[in-house]
């Protein structure tokens, strides 16, 4: 009798694994730094696996920059999403004594593999500050796609 059980419970288990790995979600990001508009001087590439509901948080750490991003995807229907973005960035001079904070938030409607550009210091390009003398226009784009599990890891 308990050896049904037990095998009742492994067979709970796995039909649960199933349906998590049926509903999760692959969110692919791809980040860059542009310098005045055109360079790319620094890109990475990361996916991470959520469910409906679940942020994915990414940070990026810059010598004078901190970017913390949550991506959240609410699944809506089949194929839709409804994703929302927040972004924090602080932006310290090149003393350091001064330090800019600012928030962003955004939710858009996409479809299941539509890629979006988020720019956590917005669509301009941002002054910052190399040197206490020398300043560099650069932008954060992150591009998002999200995607079935399943469909990501075939």
């Amino acid at each position: 009798m308990l050896a049904t059980t037990l095998t009742l419970g492994a067979d709970d288990l796995e039909n649960a694994l199933r349906l998590l790995s049926e509903q999760a979600l692959s969110v692919n990001i791809a980040a860059r730094i542009t310098e005045n508009g055109e360079e790319t001087v620094w890109n990475m590439e990361v996916s991470r696996v959520t469910i409906s509901g679940r942020a994915v948080t990414i940070r990026l750490d810059g010598s004078n920059v901190v970017v913390v991003v949550q991506f959240t995807p609410y699944q809506e229907g089949d194929n839709g999403l409804l994703l929302v973005a927040q972004g924090q960035t602080w932006v310290s001079g090149a003393s350091g004594e001064e330090v800019q904070y600012r928030t962003s938030f955004k939710s858009m409607p996409v479809t299941l593999g539509e890629p979006v550009v988020f720019f956590p210091l917005g669509a301009r390009l941002e002054e910052i500050a190399v040197t206490d003398d020398q300043y560099t226009s650069f932008n954060i784009e992150l591009q998002v796609e999200v995607v079935p599990y399943q469909a990501a890891a075939e």
